[in-house]
């Protein structure tokens, strides 16, 4: 599988309505569910499951009951990506079917016993002066109030970049296990999590319009990064087998707190390695791979070269010389 990456963007222009939309949603981070909740199959567009997300950002650890949560109903249509003059019919389409939409919520925790719970994402949806006020479901609280174990905590950001919802179920159902590293699943329960228990009847159909693509998106912007496999145990491909790993292109781009932390532990010889025009960036990973005196060692030798007059590009040969480990006295009898 191709592993694919893409430059995160920063803009501190002034904001669009739709900028202001995405921060709204992005005020928290994090988003825990219990696992039985994340095994639940249900079908939703992806404009509902970027408003449930938002909403499951808003608890707190510590809330006991479920609170509404106020937001504007602009910013709640940019962000859904509708437009045109129907967009505030079509928002409250949207939120109505939450109301109305069921979940099937199996106890995962208790293989032995048949336990299906059927209950709805929201009880109420309120318009008032261009603002909506959702209230969530009452029976979601053993799913998402005060979680001790079994649950998975994920970063809402990442999964509101999505633009495939079966992309972000998928990324759910992974993310649950990336501490184990890989999660066999059948055909069938892939498609039952992801609703679309009649779509795709070829196996190749399925690949392409739904593993790929939520491969693609899984990998390019979120913290984990999956490869599969298929599960066949005769001639028909019955599963599939997902390895889970940490996505460390995503790390890079997205932990500036690591290359501060390392910058202040070694800033003298950051200063010098900025001096040869390297980034943060791949100072941060020279750091990360290689001991100081390595280093040191490297920067040695390539001044003992540059003062020959031996070097025309300095930002490469050091580069080289820290991969190869230079030594200064093997360049002082040349």
């Amino acid at each position: 599988m191709k592993k694919i990456s893409v430059p995160v963007l920063v803009s501190f222009k002034k904001m669009t309505l739709k900028e202001k939309a995405k921060n709204a949603f992005k005020n928290s981070f994090i988003a825990i569910q219990h696992n039985n909740l994340i095994q639940a199959k249900y079908s939703m567009s992806l404009q509902q499951k970027r408003i449930m997300i938002w909403l499951v950002s808003q608890i707190k650890p510590t809330d006991e009951d479920f609170k509404e949560h106020t937001l504007s109903v602009k910013e709640l249509i940019q962000q859904c990506d509708l437009s045109g003059e129907s967009s505030y019919k079509q928002l409250k389409d949207i939120t109505f079917s939450l109301i109305e939409k069921g979940i099937r919520i199996i106890d995962i925790t208790n293989p032995k016993e048949d336990v299906e719970t059927q209950i709805s994402w929201l009880s109420s949806a309120k318009y008032r002066n261009g603002r909506v006020t959702l209230t969530f479901s009452p029976e979601l609280k053993p799913y998402l109030l005060l979680l001790k174990d079994r649950f998975t905590t994920i970063n809402s950001i990442d999964l509101m970049q999505f633009k495939s919802v079966h992309a972000i179920r998928i990324y759910e159902l992974l993310k649950q296990y990336q501490d184990i590293g890989e999660r066999a699943l059948g055909i069938d329960e892939i498609k039952e999590c992801c609703g679309i228990k009649d779509k795709f009847k070829k196996y190749s159909d399925f690949e392409k319009y739904l593993l790929l693509i939520a491969q693609r998106e899984i990998n390019e912007k979120s913290d984990i990064h999956i490869e599969f496999e298929r599960i066949k145990p005769s001639r028909k491909i019955e599963g599939i087998k997902f390895i889970i790993s940490k996505n460390k292109a995503y790390e890079l781009r997205n932990n500036p707190v690591k290359e501060t932390q390392e910058v202040k532990r070694k800033t003298p010889i950051i200063d010098t390695l900025k001096e040869f025009g390297l980034s943060l960036r791949v100072i941060n990973q020279i750091l990360k791979e290689n001991t100081e005196q390595t280093i040191q060692n490297a920067i040695n030798a390539v001044d003992l070269q540059l003062s020959r007059g031996q070097v025309r590009n300095t930002k490469a040969m050091l580069m080289i010389a820290i991969k190869e480990q230079w030594h200064p006295e093997k360049y002082k009898q040349r």
